[in-house]
């Protein structure tokens, strides 16, 4: 496991990230489907869910995919 962590670099952890959100998000998608909601809950797990994909998953793709991936380019002088 420690070979693995030493070899591995920036775009691999931008693909595993990814990989990660996308499942992460069918899972989620998918158990909200097969279980019911109470209806005294759903606004409050909507709005959970919401603030967690759009939040934390949104700012983790920005900052891998978003403008700090020009900064890994050498720079033209």
């Amino acid at each position: 496991m420690t070979e693995f962590l030493r070899k591995i670099n920036k775009t691999d952890i931008r693909n595993i990230i990814a990989v990660i959100g996308v499942i992460g998000s069918f899972v989620l998608l998918y158990f909200m489907i097969i279980k019911p909601i109470p209806t005294e809950n759903k606004d409050t797990l909507n709005l959970s869910i919401g603030f967690v994909f759009g939040g934390l998953i949104s700012g983790i793709a920005g900052y891998y995919f978003g403008s700090s991936k020009g900064e890994s380019k050498p720079k033209e002088e």
